[in-house]
């Protein structure tokens, strides 16, 4: 074992009642409430996604999606020739990810913070709505760049601390708006996210960014505003 992997695992160890807490709601409320959609569903729902997450352009490649849910578009990368591998925590979404791909990606359980897979054997990591319900988001960039091949590129997908949907939830709900922004009102831990701050966790990735989903009559505006903030960068070839 690697001294970056052991050092992995002692972190781990040091905050583990505090990281349980926020991977045990993310189960407890997934596993009760599991967000299971069709394909047309999700797509009519988020008619900009094929083209953000690149479902089309990975054809022969490794591509990994961290939290895969009930791997909607994690069979949309295995359609389209990618060598598709998706994790998730979440007992029942796993089990419902397995039934819709029907082998054609595999599924594991695995938790982002601690990956288990190899250095340098993905060549594109994807990840949509998921990051922000982790309390160690720093492990889990770090997890990327470490499993990410040289040249890979990554893919993530995250909500946005300045958008239209956060005034609009708290127009809506008040204070206790994260309550109600997800399939169900169990607790969920959540964070949202700057432009600054994924540079930290991502600092030698070269990041570009957009912004997606807003309403339509706001469509101008979802640049600024939209409530997805979209982060795509690439793996250095050499270190530092």
């Amino acid at each position: 074992m690697s001294v970056r992997r052991i050092l992995s695992l002692f972190e781990l160890c040091l905050g583990f009642v505090y990281m349980k807490s926020a991977a045990r709601l993310a189960q407890d409320h997934w596993n009760a409430t599991p967000l299971f959609l069709r394909e047309e569903s999700r797509y009519d729902a988020y008619p900009w996604l094929s083209g953000a997450a690149e479902f089309g352009d990975h054809q022969g490649e490794r591509v990994l999606e961290i939290g895969c849910g009930t791997g909607a578009d994690l069979l949309q990368f295995a359609k389209n020739g990618a060598l598709a591998t998706g994790v998730d925590i979440t007992a029942r979404h796993l089990e419902l990810a397995r039934t819709r791909v029907q082998g054609a990606a595999e599924v594991l359980r695995a938790d982002a913070t601690l990956l288990p897979f190899p250095d340098d054997c993905f060549d594109y990591v994807y990840s949509h709505g998921v990051i922000h319900h982790s309390d160690r988001p720093d492990l889990v960039a770090r997890e990327i760049m470490r499993i990410l091949k040289p040249g890979g590129r990554l893919n993530i997908h995250v909500y946005a601390l300045v958008s239209f949907a956060t005034l609009d939830y708290i127009r809506i709900y008040g204070w206790d708006w994260k309550r109600h922004i997800e399939n169900s009102t169990d607790p969920v831990h959540i964070d949202l996210y700057t432009k600054r701050r994924l540079l930290k966790l991502f600092p030698n990735a070269g990041l570009s960014f957009q912004k997606r989903e807003i309403h339509r009559w706001l469509r101008r505006l979802e640049p600024w505003l939209g409530w997805f903030l979209i982060a795509t960068g690439q793996k250095p070839y050499h270190a530092g």
